[in-house]
Protein backbone atom coordinates (compact mmCIF):
# COMPACT_ATOMS: atom_id res chain seq x y z
CA UNK A 1 0.00 0.00 0.00
CA UNK A 2 2.48 1.91 0.77
CA UNK A 3 4.29 1.52 -2.40
CA UNK A 4 1.40 2.83 -4.12
CA UNK A 5 0.71 6.32 -2.69
CA UNK A 6 4.96 6.94 -3.09
CA UNK A 7 3.69 5.85 -6.90
CA UNK A 8 1.04 8.56 -7.10
CA UNK A 9 2.97 11.25 -5.49
CA UNK A 10 5.42 10.74 -8.18
CA UNK A 11 2.87 10.69 -10.42
CA UNK A 12 1.82 13.94 -9.16
CA UNK A 13 5.23 15.76 -8.93
CA UNK A 14 5.46 14.84 -12.63
CA UNK A 15 2.19 15.91 -13.56
CA UNK A 16 2.48 18.86 -11.95
CA UNK A 17 6.09 19.59 -13.46
CA UNK A 18 4.01 18.64 -17.12
CA UNK A 19 0.97 21.09 -16.22
CA UNK A 20 3.72 23.90 -15.75
CA UNK A 21 5.42 23.50 -18.58
CA UNK A 22 2.15 23.04 -20.42
CA UNK A 23 0.96 26.46 -18.61
CA UNK A 24 4.34 28.47 -19.72
CA UNK A 25 3.68 26.92 -23.41
CA UNK A 26 0.24 28.73 -23.67
CA UNK A 27 1.58 32.00 -21.68
CA UNK A 28 4.21 32.39 -24.22
CA UNK A 29 1.82 31.04 -27.07
CA UNK A 30 -1.00 33.62 -26.27
CA UNK A 31 1.59 36.56 -25.36
CA UNK A 32 2.83 36.40 -29.24
CA UNK A 33 -0.22 36.50 -30.15
CA UNK A 34 -1.33 39.71 -28.30
CA UNK A 35 1.92 41.05 -29.48
CA UNK A 36 1.23 40.50 -32.76
CA UNK A 37 -1.90 41.83 -32.90
CA UNK A 38 -0.65 44.93 -30.81
CA UNK A 39 2.06 45.54 -33.66
CA UNK A 40 -0.67 44.68 -36.34
CA UNK A 41 -2.88 48.10 -34.87
CA UNK A 42 -0.01 49.72 -34.95
CA UNK A 43 0.76 52.92 -37.90
CA UNK A 44 4.20 53.05 -40.08
CA UNK A 45 5.55 55.41 -37.65
CA UNK A 46 4.52 54.14 -34.60
CA UNK A 47 6.29 50.96 -35.97
CA UNK A 48 9.28 52.64 -36.77
CA UNK A 49 9.39 54.35 -33.24
CA UNK A 50 8.82 50.47 -31.63
CA UNK A 51 11.97 49.56 -34.58
CA UNK A 52 14.28 52.54 -33.26
CA UNK A 53 13.16 51.74 -29.13
CA UNK A 54 14.33 48.38 -30.27
CA UNK A 55 17.98 48.86 -31.41
CA UNK A 56 18.81 51.08 -28.54
CA UNK A 57 17.72 48.84 -26.16
CA UNK A 58 20.10 45.95 -28.37
CA UNK A 59 23.15 48.48 -28.27
CA UNK A 60 22.64 49.16 -24.74
CA UNK A 61 22.73 45.29 -24.19
CA UNK A 62 25.62 44.37 -26.86
CA UNK A 63 27.57 47.16 -25.10
CA UNK A 64 27.13 45.75 -21.50
CA UNK A 65 27.36 41.94 -22.81
CA UNK A 66 30.97 43.35 -24.08
CA UNK A 67 31.91 44.65 -20.68
CA UNK A 68 31.02 41.83 -18.79
CA UNK A 69 33.39 40.07 -21.49
CA UNK A 70 36.04 42.15 -20.84
CA UNK A 71 35.53 42.15 -17.44
CA UNK A 72 35.90 38.68 -17.34
CA UNK A 73 39.19 38.32 -19.41
CA UNK A 74 40.49 41.01 -16.74
CA UNK A 75 39.39 38.27 -14.05
CA UNK A 76 41.03 35.69 -16.04
CA UNK A 77 44.04 37.51 -16.34
CA UNK A 78 44.48 38.21 -12.56
CA UNK A 79 43.71 34.92 -11.60
CA UNK A 80 47.25 33.91 -11.67
CA UNK A 81 48.27 37.02 -9.19
CA UNK A 82 45.28 36.02 -7.16
CA UNK A 83 48.21 35.65 -3.87
CA UNK A 84 50.71 38.58 -4.85
CA UNK A 85 47.08 40.33 -4.75
CA UNK A 86 46.06 38.87 -1.47
CA UNK A 87 49.28 39.44 0.61
CA UNK A 88 48.98 43.48 -1.16
CA UNK A 89 45.74 43.85 0.11
CA UNK A 90 46.99 42.23 3.75
CA UNK A 91 49.97 44.31 4.03
CA UNK A 92 47.39 47.41 3.18
CA UNK A 93 44.89 46.34 5.73
CA UNK A 94 47.70 46.12 8.50
CA UNK A 95 49.06 49.81 7.45
CA UNK A 96 45.62 51.11 7.40
CA UNK A 97 44.81 49.69 11.08
CA UNK A 98 48.27 50.97 12.19
CA UNK A 99 47.32 54.19 10.60
CA UNK A 100 43.55 54.04 12.37
CA UNK A 101 44.97 53.15 15.60
CA UNK A 102 47.36 56.03 15.81
CA UNK A 103 44.48 58.62 14.66
CA UNK A 104 42.38 56.81 18.06
CA UNK A 105 45.13 57.80 20.13
CA UNK A 106 45.47 61.39 18.44
CA UNK A 107 42.16 61.64 19.08
CA UNK A 108 42.21 60.41 22.79
CA UNK A 109 44.90 62.72 23.56
CA UNK A 110 43.30 65.97 22.22
CA UNK A 111 40.03 65.31 24.43
CA UNK A 112 41.80 65.05 26.76
CA UNK A 113 43.42 68.02 26.15
CA UNK A 114 40.58 69.76 25.63
CA UNK A 115 38.60 68.25 28.84
CA UNK A 116 41.36 69.65 30.81
CA UNK A 117 41.03 73.35 29.04
CA UNK A 118 37.54 73.31 29.59
CA UNK A 119 38.04 72.50 33.38
CA UNK A 120 40.38 75.25 33.57
CA UNK A 121 38.04 77.89 31.57
CA UNK A 122 35.34 76.72 34.17
CA UNK A 123 36.99 77.76 36.78
CA UNK A 124 38.38 81.11 35.64
CA UNK A 125 34.63 82.21 34.54
CA UNK A 126 33.63 81.16 38.45
CA UNK A 127 35.82 81.38 40.20
CA UNK A 128 33.89 82.07 43.82
CA UNK A 129 31.55 79.61 42.76
CA UNK A 130 32.80 76.98 45.34
CA UNK A 131 32.93 79.43 48.13
CA UNK A 132 29.67 81.15 47.34
CA UNK A 133 27.97 78.04 47.76
CA UNK A 134 29.50 77.33 51.11
CA UNK A 135 27.88 80.88 52.33
CA UNK A 136 25.32 81.90 51.40
CA UNK A 137 25.00 85.03 53.51
CA UNK A 138 28.21 86.33 51.92
CA UNK A 139 26.24 87.05 48.82
CA UNK A 140 23.24 88.62 50.40
CA UNK A 141 25.29 90.97 52.64
CA UNK A 142 27.23 91.75 49.10
CA UNK A 143 24.04 92.69 47.57
CA UNK A 144 22.74 95.04 50.64
CA UNK A 145 25.68 96.90 50.63
CA UNK A 146 25.75 97.59 46.48
CA UNK A 147 22.25 98.09 47.45
CA UNK A 148 22.65 100.90 50.61
CA UNK A 149 25.64 102.67 48.31
CA UNK A 150 23.32 103.45 45.85
CA UNK A 151 20.80 105.06 47.64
Amino acid sequence: LSFISKTENNHDFYSSQTDEDFMNMKFKKDYDIEQLNRLEQMSKEMLLNEYVLMERKNETLEAKLEDVKVGEEVNEEKGGDLENRNAFIEEDLSEKIVLFQQEVESLFTENKRLTDENAQMKKRINPNSSSSSDNPSSSSSSSSSSSSSSE
